[in-house]
């Protein structure tokens, strides 16, 4: 028992001196950590929850999306900031006017949306002014006359600026 005391001490003795840490694998996941940040690294700051009903199409642009309302229709709902505003399936009483080009429902809230935003920047300094932009998020099956619509509806609201909102390539 007394010899493998003395073996502890040995080995003790031993390492008083500098000590060399191989450092290479903690640089090689520093690495990969900082890689991974960046890519994922979202410099608009704007986040988009799109419908699982919504199929985008592809874009090969890489300008950046401006903050504004978003918009975002499927074949069956229309949804202004996450919020569900038009539902087909819920027959709604009233769904076009102006011939058939305006779409009531989304006519309506956007226009409480501008008065707000407009409100809102009278109110408080530092707020953003209103700037008539619409993010509009279209499922790529819809056809152009609806799109129309949509765009016709919007621009009567005020919201006469479009920015479409579409699937990017990775470069």
């Amino acid at each position: 028992m007394a010899r493998t005391r003395s073996i502890r001490n040995q080995k003790r003795r031993e390492r008083k001196g500098p000590m060399e840490i191989d450092i290479t694998s903690l640089l090689d996941i520093l690495v990969i950590l900082l890689v991974f940040l960046l890519k994922s690294y979202n410099s608009s700051g704007i986040t988009v929850d799109i419908p699982k009903e919504i199929k985008l199409p592809t874009s090969e642009t890489q300008d950046l999306n401006n903050a504004g309302v978003m918009i975002q229709v499927s074949s069956k709902k229309i949804w202004v900031d996450s919020e569900t505003i038009l539902d087909l399936d819920d027959k709604p009483k009233r769904l076009y006017d102006q011939g058939n080009r305006r779409i009531v429902p989304l006519y309506d809230i956007l226009v409480k949306k501008k008065d707000e935003i407009t409100n809102l920047s009278k109110q408080v300094p530092e707020a953003k002014a209103f700037s008539g932009i619409a993010n509009l998020i279209i499922d790529k099956t819809i056809k152009y006359s609806y799109v129309k619509k949509v765009m016709y509806t919007c621009a009567a609201a005020g919201f006469q600026k479009y920015k479409f909102v579409v699937l990017g390539e990775d470069i």
